[in-house]
């Protein structure tokens, strides 16, 4: 073997250790508990600490989960820009929320969290992949919210997995633990929706699993939408 071909195999050798070396920095979001009584879910809260906890036992991931009033405007940002600033280039930033959501923001603790609030945290950090999961009513309005995005900038993949179109709600289950899209969702990520058995969950994968269930669940009325810059084979999670 000559010397270049020894030299392109090493620097082949460390760039894939280095990826798999790669890391997720999460954060989920949960609201059940708002102040007062009127705006109470159920679920939203066992939501993130689901999807937190799955984070952590897949491995290679630093999760951190806000729930109920620990998710005021002000802690989400800051958690989030102290938690994405530690990424490096091929690692993962992942928010999770689920709770109330309006045409434009989250609804947090005591306040809105804008949409562009989240997606300039994210921009915050060094990662290629960003990925937002959403559980909320009318969570498909970050379509309309972010359509300055255009075409793959410096290498950064971005997507938006929203449990509802615009103008439609995200629905809790009876008899579930979860809400209908977060339920499906973990499911997908622990290999459900590892449709050619590789132990790898691509983008399509993970949609075409969980969109096609919650539609089934809720008689059509909840309709998964998963948008952005990125390739439908791109990795969401190896399990």
């Amino acid at each position: 073997m000559t010397i270049s071909k020894r030299l392109f195999h090493i620097v082949l050798f460390l760039a894939c250790a280095t990826v798999a070396c790669a890391k997720n920095y999460v954060v989920c979001v949960g609201l059940s508990d708002y102040p007062g009584y009127a705006n109470d879910l159920t679920v939203s809260a066992n939501d993130a600490v689901y999807i937190a906890n799955l984070f952590k036992r897949n491995g290679g991931a630093e999760v951190y989960c806000l729930t109920n009033h620990q998710a005021t405007v002000s802690n989400v940002k800051a958690t989030m820009r102290q938690v994405y600033s530690r990424a490096s280039v091929h690692d993962t930033v992942i928010l999770f929320f689920s709770g109330h959501g309006f045409n434009g923001a989250f609804r947090c603790y005591d306040g809105q969290l804008q949409y562009s609030a989240v997606t300039e945290c994210m921009k915050l950090s060094d990662a290629r992949k960003r990925l937002v999961f959403a559980d909320a009513c009318m969570s498909g309005g970050m379509r309309t919210n972010n359509r300055r995005i255009s075409g793959r900038e410096n290498g950064i993949s971005l997507m938006f997995f929203l449990s509802s179109r615009t103008a439609e709600p995200s629905r809790e289950v009876f008899g579930l633990e979860n809400s209908a899209f977060t339920y499906f969702l973990g499911k997908g990520l622990k290999g459900f929706a590892d449709k050619n058995q590789d132990r790898t969950i691509s983008a399509r994968e993970l949609f075409d699993y969980v969109s096609s269930n919650v539609i089934k669940l809720t008689y059509r009325r909840q309709h998964p939408v998963m948008w952005g810059n990125f390739n439908d084979s791109m990795t969401i999670i190896r399990w």
